[in-house]
């Protein structure tokens, strides 16, 4: 895996996660945040720090923008700031700009002046707490992708245990692709047709929200 060099802006809960998720995975982080007692308290993980307000675009030109694989912008309670972030960010040649928002119209915002992704961090852990709620014990993960398409991990129902994964044909039959599966605590990534399902197995699966719903309901 390429080692990715990643600026991170505002170390909230979201920002420290991001930052702290990318370096235990091995990439660069280097992360800013302009309140000098949250910078104090992350100093002690995160070696590549500043403390400065990153929405003066003189010093922000002088990390290197365009230099880094992708910068997220984790200061989604403030409009103005987060939309002023990415516009700069942009127009110094950022290369992949991920931004946090909590409404859909900062997310529209954000996609105007250059946010390449848009992360709602309270919106997905609550559709991920809501289906784990309706199907306690069936689904573990869920990850959505827009309105319509999401991944989820899911226990392997009875009715697919000693078939193989030719003979359940989930994409014809139910609309969705099985893209991994988890099995004693190992992935296994990209099954073909020929693998069988066992009790126990986890499925990563990929669809629409009707179809994997249609699927967990049985």
């Amino acid at each position: 895996m390429k080692r990715c060099s990643v600026l991170v802006i505002g170390l909230g809960y979201f920002g420290q996660a991001v930052a702290e998720t990318l370096l235990q995975m091995g990439h660069e982080v280097v992360a800013v945040d302009r309140d000098q007692q949250v910078v104090e308290a992350v100093r002690d993980w995160l070696e590549h720090l500043y403390c400065f307000d990153a929405t003066d675009e003189e010093v922000l030109r002088r990390l290197g923008v365009s230099e880094f694989d992708a910068c997220v912008v984790g200061t989604g309670a403030d409009l103005g700031n987060s939309v002023l972030l990415t516009a700069i960010l942009r127009d110094l040649g950022a290369k992949f700009i991920a931004a946090k928002a909590v409404t859909d119209r900062q997310a529209h915002i954000l996609r105007k002046v250059g946010a390449d992704l848009i992360v709602f961090p309270e919106k997905e852990m609550g559709q991920r707490l809501a289906h784990q709620l309706l199907s306690p014990g069936r689904i573990l993960e869920h990850l959505q992708f827009d309105p319509e398409w999401s991944v989820e991990e899911i226990e392997a129902p009875e009715w697919m245990v000693g078939k193989t994964l030719r003979e359940l044909d989930l994409r014809r039959r139910h609309g969705v692709t099985v893209i991994a599966v988890r099995r004693n605590g190992q992935m296994l990534p990209n099954p073909g047709g020929e693998d069988t399902i066992f009790a126990g197995d986890w499925l990563v699966v990929f669809g629409r929200n009707a179809d994997l719903e249609r699927l967990v309901s049985g």
